[in-house]
């Protein structure tokens, strides 16, 4: 059974406009989630609404790689036990992604083919 705060956070959509600051620079997106210390999950929200409404809260900053949603591992790390996560380094951060990192196209279609060929060894 996974944590409520967990569970939205690997439900939540990121990286949709605020409506609380639409002009604001840095608001194309919502791009920050406070929901550890909240008493009950929060929406996301972005920089300005953190320094105005969630500056004591603990929050995790949801960052973007390729299109997908990941959270920096130092983040998390004291919160979840991430041991058997695969993690990735983006920028020099170590990263996880929140959901399933897409795999290339026809990643084991190329190794499937050679186990099945008669001249492995």
């Amino acid at each position: 059974m996974l944590p409520e705060w967990l569970e939205t956070l690997l439900s939540t959509r990121f990286f949709l406009a605020c409506g609380a600051h639409p002009a604001s620079p840095r608001t194309s997106a919502t791009s920050s989630a406070s929901i550890l210390d909240c008493l009950s999950p929060s929406p996301p929200f972005c920089y300005y609404c953190h320094s105005h409404r969630h500056q004591s809260h603990r929050v995790i900053q949801i960052l973007r790689s390729s299109y997908n949603d990941v959270v920096r591992v130092t983040e998390v790390e004291d919160v979840l036990d991430i041991s058997g996560v695969q993690t990735y380094v983006i920028n020099s951060a170590k990263v996880l992604f929140l959901n399933e990192h897409p795999q290339p196209r026809g990643a084991g279609t190329v190794v499937g083919e050679a186990a099945a060929s008669p001249y492995n060894c």
